[in-house]
């Protein structure tokens, strides 16, 4: 019995597996970014959060967004689930061990044939043990599985540490422009309010007509529709940064002004390779491939005869001196084989569904790479271009606002109509509002270039600087 125990033992320890050896799949990776340096090897992913976003408003509502949001919160708790699978999965290894306790007492049916009988107890106490030999590694493949789960869904977690701290960022980056636009709107309603009041003085003295009175005040009618329409995007930004706050809509803390937020001017992405061990998403797909090809050795082991040992002892006896005497002592120890003959196909479709699954796994890991290729490249095409931009819309402003001031000095010496005067604040107008919508997108394009690249998720490698001191309170 030792001997075949033994050899059991033997045979379990060396079981094989039929999940296919797992090698990552060939993507076309480039050498280089588009639109990137030639020979950059380090990147700006390579920075935690706090190092890029150097505004301490910023880094303080990101840091409340981390503790408090719910999205993270979720896939933390999901992360716990799949830590539970594992152990789930884990404990088919070990041999299942169970106990059992009965005891009765009563009247027996022969006392029925014989009045004389007296009324007995009888009680037990048993021990089970069963044990699958993991033959063709069936378990294991199930445990494996269960654990490139939870590597999957530790990666789904970071995606959301990053896309968190990348949403925030270019939200509040969008309230910035917001208010920047109030500012702008309030401007020029002071500005077109001084131009009414000219044509008005010059109405009354004969000079204008009520022509130009009336188009100078829908001119002003213009701004200052902007100006509550823009206050009610800016309530409605402060309310979508409270819900990633994690707290009910308020009012948001402001930091640095929009023009007074720089850009680097030289952003390196290093090399698209990078991507392939930085990128949550990307890293989850390819724990995804894993976890298919082991739990395609799962189905084809569920094809194949089972092993198991099994052990009982026991006590059994109408007392305590039968109990636990020799005679109430009971034992065994053995195996068994079970083998699937035929289930309807059942089986073999499972296993062609696991490949299936696995193919799957593989285009989606394809897909991710690619994805995450082109939003690199399109988030480091706008950081290029809308610089270009935003240089060009500088001198736009610069050239409305003199055009603007030249077109008021004619109109009073009446060299030109009134006509200029209003075309020319038109202009400006949305030139300055076309300007800051350019900064906003050239500062968002750089918090996606961050996120495509894979930056901001790096929390568990270094913790950010703790929040500056409140400022003392002002002196009576």
């Amino acid at each position: 019995m030792n001997r075949s125990l033994a050899a059991l033992l033997a045979l379990a320890a060396t079981a094989c597996s039929f999940a296919p050896e797992y090698k990552r799949p060939e993507t076309v990776t480039p050498a280089e970014y588009r639109f990137a340096q030639p020979g950059e090897a380090t990147s700006v992913a390579d920075l935690p959060w706090w190092q890029v976003f150097k505004d301490p408003v910023l880094q303080d509502l990101i840091r409340v967004a981390l503790a408090n949001n719910q999205d993270l919160a979720l896939a933390a708790a999901r992360v716990d689930e799949s830590r539970a699978f594992v152990g789930i999965a884990k404990a088919d290894l070990y041999p299942q061990v169970s106990a059992q306790i009965d005891a009765a007492y009563g009247r027996p049916i022969s006392r029925n044939l014989n009045p004389g009988a007296s009324n007995s107890g009888n009680y037990s106490g048993t021990a089970n043990l069963s044990w699958e030999l993991d033959l063709w590694g069936r378990v294991r493949n199930s445990r494996d599985a269960a654990l490139a789960d939870l590597l999957a869904t530790e990666d789904f977690r970071r995606g959301i540490i990053l896309a968190l701290v990348s949403g925030v960022a270019q939200a509040y980056l969008e309230l910035r422009e917001l208010d920047l636009e109030l500012q702008i709107s309030q401007s020029n309603t002071d500005t077109r309010r001084g131009t009414l009041d000219l044509f008005e003085a010059r109405a009354r003295r004969g000079i204008a007509s009520d022509l130009e009175v009336s188009q100078a005040r829908a001119d002003l009618a213009v701004t200052m529709a902007a100006i509550p329409e823009t206050e009610l995007a800016i309530a409605q930004k402060e309310h979508q940064i409270c819900v990633l706050l994690g707290r009910a809509p308020g009012p948001i803390p402001r930091g640095s002004a929009l023009v007074d937020t720089p850009i680097p001017p030289q952003i390196p992405l290093g090399v698209p390779a990078q991507l392939l061990g930085r990128r949550p998403d990307v890293l989850a797909a390819e724990q995804t491939i894993i976890g298919s090809g082991k739990r395609v050795g799962v189905a084809v082991a569920n094809r194949l005869p089972t092993l198991s040992l099994t052990a009982f002892i026991g006590l059994q006896g109408a007392g305590g001196a039968t109990l636990f005497g020799s005679d109430g002592l009971a034992w065994n120890a053995g195996g068994g084989l079970f083998a699937p003959i035929f289930q309807g196909g059942r089986l073999a479709s499972q296993e062609d569904a696991a490949r299936a699954q696995l193919e799957q796994s593989v285009a989606s890991y394809k897909k991710a790479v690619q994805v995450a290729l082109q939003e690199v490249a399109d988030a480091a095409a706008g950081v290029r271009k809308l610089r270009e931009a935003r240089v060009v819309r500088t001198d736009q402003v610069t050239a409305s606002t003199r055009a603007a001031k030249l077109a008021v000095d004619r109109y009073q010496g009446g060299v030109s109509s009134y006509f200029e005067v209003l075309d020319a604040q038109r202009q400006l107008f949305s030139a300055q509002l076309d300007l800051a919508r350019t900064q906003r997108d050239e500062l968002t394009s750089f918090v996606l270039l961050y996120r495509s690249l894979g930056g901001g998720w790096q929390i568990e490698e270094g913790q950010p600087p703790p929040p500056p001191p409140p400022p003392p309170p002002p002196a009576k």
